[in-house]
């Protein structure tokens, strides 16, 4: 039998790696998909918090693209925010010595775009054994078929490629705790 270990993610192991939600590419993204990501990173930002897990945050070419986006910066203080101009985000020196730089070996990745820089990001992570760990409803393309063609790349590739409630309820493992009480209003 299958060791299921490699299925599951340890709070104490992962770290949050969110690309590139920032101001003029996330305004051109459909309504709905600014909603739905907005509200399962901030689940992810939350539980990073309610965890301590270290939060690693990628803005590509601020001058163009702008900052994270207002929602998400008030919940990331704290959080690592480097700017890249590869769309790799472990190409760019400083942000892949952060990245490499964790004891934590499981990347949980959010962002935008999923066809480009998370893609290019979670293969190169995969590549250097990291367990990558895709948030299929808080990564996002412009166009609905890049999305999807990226998350079936990566699932293949040997990313788990998992909605934000599973990622947040595997870090919570139980109900009735602290972490519990404060992250359950954001499920509804």
């Amino acid at each position: 039998m299958d060791n299921m270990n490699k299925y599951t993610i340890d709070q104490n192991d992962t770290f949050l790696l969110m690309v590139d939600i920032q101001e003029r590419l996330f305004a051109a993204m459909k309504e709905e998909v600014r909603e739905q990501i907005t509200k399962n990173c901030r689940i992810l930002l939350s539980a990073a918090g309610e965890f301590e897990i270290p939060v690693i945050i990628s803005e590509q070419y601020r001058k163009g693209l702008g900052l994270t986006i207002e929602p998400l910066r008030e919940l990331s203080e704290g959080a690592v925010n480097l700017e890249k101009i590869y769309f790799d985000c472990t190409k760019e020196e400083e942000l892949g010595g952060e990245i490499r730089g964790q004891v934590r070996r499981t990347a949980v990745i959010c962002g935008i775009e999923s066809h480009i820089c998370v893609l290019q990001t979670a293969l190169s992570l995969l590549d250097e054994g990291f367990q990558v760990v895709v948030a299929s409803d808080a990564v996002a393309s412009r166009r609905k078929d890049d999305w999807k063609r990226a998350l079936k790349i990566l699932d293949k590739a040997g990313a788990l490629v998992y909605p934000t409630e599973t990622i947040a309820f595997m870090l919570l493992e139980k109900a009735g705790t602290k972490e519990f009480k404060a992250l359950s209003p954001l499920f509804k």
